[in-house]
């Protein structure tokens, strides 16, 4: 079986969990969004969360996925729980075409760029001011226990 590893990543924080994962296994393509990685089995997608879901480079790459097996992973700085993290995986989960199979999941807490949030405090001072101690919390993540994590959800595959 081949193995492909795509990913968008802004700040790092998604490509640090697409690193963990290639320790892990063997693949064919490691990078962004790109039909080179079409040539895999099994293809692992990660992203960064934008407006809830993922951006358009990784949405336009499920779209065009056809008899695969998915695992979904991403990073979100705003908000650290699981009801969060699991809406936004929803949100990208109903993009995979039904003749796919997601084999799973996974998501954690990722820095927010500097840029990211003087934009948000400049357009939207009451939304930054609800989430600035996430913000803070975000910092530091993904963490060891974060990849640790990510580890666990792997090991539940069979490679």
């Amino acid at each position: 079986m081949k193995y492909a590893i795509v990913f968008s990543s802004v700040t790092g924080n998604t490509r640090k969990l697409a690193e963990a994962i290639q320790k892990r296994v063997n693949t064919c393509y490691f990078g962004e969004p790109s039909e080179a990685a079409l040539e895999a089995d099994f293809i692992f997608i990660g992203f960064w969360a934008q407006k809830n879901s993922c951006g358009a480079d990784t949405k336009k790459f499920i779209e065009s996925l056809s008899g695969k097996k998915v695992f979904i992973f991403g990073t979100a700085g705003y908000n650290s729980t699981k009801q969060y993290f699991d809406e936004i995986l929803k949100s990208v989960e109903v993009l995979v075409p039904k003749s796919n199979t997601i084999v799973g999941t996974y998501m954690c807490q990722g820095k927010v760029s500097d840029v990211m949030k003087d934009r948000i405090k400049q357009a939207k001072p009451e939304m930054y001011e609800a989430i600035k101690d996430n913000l803070v919390e975000a910092e530091s993540h993904p963490d060891e226990v974060d990849i640790s994590s990510l580890i666990t959800e792997l090991d539940k595959l069979a490679f």
